[in-house]
């Protein structure tokens, strides 16, 4: 049920971010009418600085519908031109990003609630006394200050974000926190003795769509008297269709049940592999590394032809793989007691380098900048990777530095690619060395 409550929020979290601050509208609407139409009695005890005259309101809260409902049109189109620079500039995934900063859906929210505090706050005291002191009036006073505040913030966050130094950043930043979460993970994870295992049966997928998560609590615990791990070989926002085999169950003994008891429980298994209609945008490392390329690859396009900006998020990519690659393990361990393990396995470092680089260097390789980039990104990912992982990476090293210097036209260009895979193998052969005399 909170599954499902997650997954409803993350579909619908844009409407519900406006929705929320409309929701603080009415409950200003109800201080309004608690004090200036049901208990008017209770105003005596205020400040008088906080009353106003039924003129003064009617007359602030008129001018003030106008000025929320033409800030609303003017707040949309400014999110709308941020967006379509977005997916002009940058690439339409990262659209969302934007989105869900704070102070931009919730600005706009602010001011649809602002229009409805005082239309309807208009509508309540038309036929109060006109010796009667009112509140609503005050309350549209703060109101429109702290709207006030949340357009500057909004106008501070444009500013900022339509830089795309700062995009990169921020998309960087994203990456870095799910990755070291991700590192963690994978370097305590153990497994149990694979020798352990007697059955093993196949897990299918419930639903078509996008593997969105896992829901690893509640797959603990199934069987009892058996000690079993589930291997979930999908990676997340991978498309499955319903029947595709997604993971697989290890039992160290033979399940003592018939076929029926047995489908119920490998489809109980599949309905705790959630999918969804959209992606994970929020919670997947690889979504961030992705956005990096596709602005790479913006960058390289004849239109926009910034190889620097390209450069940079080139660079981005390296560290974090590089981070990635820290430990040993390409799986991680969801949950675990004794007797059972949920796993996820993720990709290789091979899957993760061609990923990564193979498009960027599809569009860039004959240009110099980016193939020294490219280059130097990758010797960045050996610097820091787990040695476990060295070979995969020297060989993509070489593979690249050969399609790279294939593609060059100029020697200058020949020789400045040489320098750096010489350094690349001077570097490894130290780096070699240095674990050898630590052994000895």
């Amino acid at each position: 049920m909170i599954e499902k409550i997650k997954l409803t929020y993350s579909n619908n979290r844009n409407i519900i971010k406006i929705v929320r601050y409309i929701f603080l509208s009415f409950v200003f609407l109800f201080i309004t009418w608690f004090f200036d139409i049901k208990y008017p009695f209770l105003k005596a005890e205020m400040p008088e600085i906080l009353l106003l005259t039924p003129e003064v309101t009617s007359s602030f809260l008129s001018n003030l519908t106008g000025t929320f409902l033409t800030v609303s049109t003017f707040t949309l189109t400014t999110i709308l031109t941020v967006l379509n620079k977005y997916a002009g500039s940058f690439t339409p995934r990262i659209v969302q990003d934007f989105i869900d900063k704070p102070n931009v859906l919730s600005l706009f929210g602010v001011f649809i609630g602002g229009f409805f505090y005082t239309v309807l706050s208009l509508f309540m005291i038309q036929n109060v006394d006109s010796e009667t002191p009112l509140i609503s009036g005050t309350l549209g006073i703060f109101y429109a200050i702290a709207a006030m505040i949340s357009f500057i913030l909004f106008v501070k966050r444009v500013l900022s974000d339509i830089k795309v130094g700062n995009v990169i950043e921020n998309i960087y930043n994203n990456a870095d926190k799910l990755i070291a979460k991700e590192s963690e993970k994978r370097k305590i994870a153990e497994r149990f003795d694979s020798g352990e295992w007697e059955e093993t049966y196949k897990i299918y997928a419930n639903d078509s769509g996008y593997l969105y998560g896992i829901s690893a609590e509640k797959l603990l615990n199934l069987l009892k008297d058996n000690k079993y791990e589930i291997v979930i070989n999908k990676r997340i926002n991978d498309y499955v269709l319903k029947g595709m085999y997604i993971a697989k169950l290890n039992l160290s003994k033979d399940l003592d049940m018939d076929q029926e008891e047995k489908d119920k429980l490998f489809k109980k298994i599949s309905s705790n592999i959630i999918i969804n209609v959209k992606k994970n945008d929020t919670k997947d490392y690889h979504h961030e590394i992705t956005n990096l390329v596709e602005i790479s690859l913006k960058a390289l396009s004849p239109g926009i032809n910034d190889p620097y900006t390209a450069s940079e998020a080139i660079i981005k990519i390296g560290i974090l793989l590089g981070k990635l690659f820290s430990s040993e393990n390409f799986y991680q361990i969801l949950e675990e007691d004794e007797n059972a393990k949920i796993i996820y396995n993720s990709y290789s470092a091979k899957e993760e380098l061609q990923l990564s680089y193979n498009q960027i260097l599809f569009y860039g390789k004959a240009d110099p900048e980016i193939a020294k980039t490219v280059l130097n990104s990758i010797y960045m990912v050996y610097l820091v990777a787990d040695k476990s992982v060295h070979r995969e990476i020297e060989m993509f090293f070489s593979y690249c530095y050969n399609l790279c210097k294939e593609a060059m036209d100029n020697q200058s260009y020949i020789d400045q690619l040489d320098e750096i895979y010489k350094d690349f193998e001077q570097k490894k052969d130290d780096s070699m060395d240095r674990e050898i005399n630590k052994e000895e």
